[in-house]
């Protein structure tokens, strides 16, 4: 009896490790991600959150708030939910990565919607989530076509030490303030400067805005100024992908929001996915 109950463990052990795996490519974060889908759909929402979420992960409900204590606090048997990724990204040392797509919770009247999930690995070796977001909006027309980027190199400077990865991390914080400093002084025309030609807009309500000029025209387009400032950040040790949230405003609405930032081939921080999440 003790010899099966060994072996069962070590069993639950092996496939969770594999479940979660990461080799350094995108393919395995969304393996990872299908991996979870698969599991609530068995075990319910819960418990998919609770084994796959870092002990640091929060999610957006509207405020963030640690997964695990969410979850804990408010247990669901949800199997119902599914989501299919459509944009992925990781970071050159493959310590940070994103997964984004359309989501359906599956009822008499099924609801739709886009969600942003953030994952992390320490030393490659298996993926955690550490930002769950999502928003609601009407059923798409048409399916969006997939977009899984690997890093087109692997070069990066292996700068070592809690002060340079600190400093790191700065950098990109400053490149955020800078933005809600610009937008409070001279106006939403300041996006253009932060935006990356293919940026990616999730706003309530509405089915994802993609590249500049569209995503300028939704916002120019609301007739009020955006305001925002920062209050996280994490950064890839490789320094080319990293993610910020705050608390915006337009009008009388107010906002979480996340950005997936990404460095191009000039150094330069760019804004490639921004997400709106209502703030109750």
């Amino acid at each position: 009896m003790k010899k099966i109950l060994c072996s069962t463990l070590f069993i639950f052990i092996y496939c969770n490790s594999i479940a979660q795996k990461n080799d350094g490519t995108v393919s395995s974060l969304i393996k990872t991600e299908k991996n979870l889908n698969e599991f609530l759909s068995e075990e319910g929402l819960s418990k998919a959150f609770l084994k796959y979420t870092s002990d640091k992960g929060v999610v957006f409900r509207p405020n963030a708030i640690n997964i695990k204590e969410y979850y804990h606090n408010n247990p669901s048997e949800i199997k119902n939910l599914s989501w299919e990724p459509e944009f992925a990204m990781i970071s050159k040392d493959g310590d940070l990565g994103f997964t984004s797509g359309l989501y359906t919770l599956n009822k008499e009247e099924p609801s739709y919607g886009h969600y942003l999930s953030i994952w992390k690995s320490k030393n490659q070796k298996k993926w955690e989530l550490v930002l769950d977001a999502d928003i609601e909006h009407k059923k798409p027309l048409s399916n969006p076509k997939t977009q899984f980027l690997d890093p087109t190199d692997y070069k990066y400077s292996k700068l070592i030490g809690p002060k340079k990865i600190k400093m790191r991390e700065d950098i990109v914080f400053s490149t955020d303030l800078l933005l809600s400093k610009a937008l409070d002084k001279s106006g939403n025309k300041n996006l253009s400067d932060f935006y990356s030609p293919n940026v990616r807009l999730y706003f309530p309500g509405q089915i994802p805005v993609t590249g500049k000029s569209n995503v300028l025209n939704f916002i120019y387009g609301m007739g009020k100024p955006l305001i925002c400032f920062p209050n996280f950040v994490d950064r890839a040790f490789s320094g080319d992908l990293a993610y910020t949230n705050g608390k915006a405003s337009i009008g009388i609405n107010k906002y979480n929001y996340i950005r997936i930032w990404q460095k191009d081939i000039e150094s330069k921080w760019n804004i490639i996915l921004d997400m709106y999440v209502f703030e109750e």
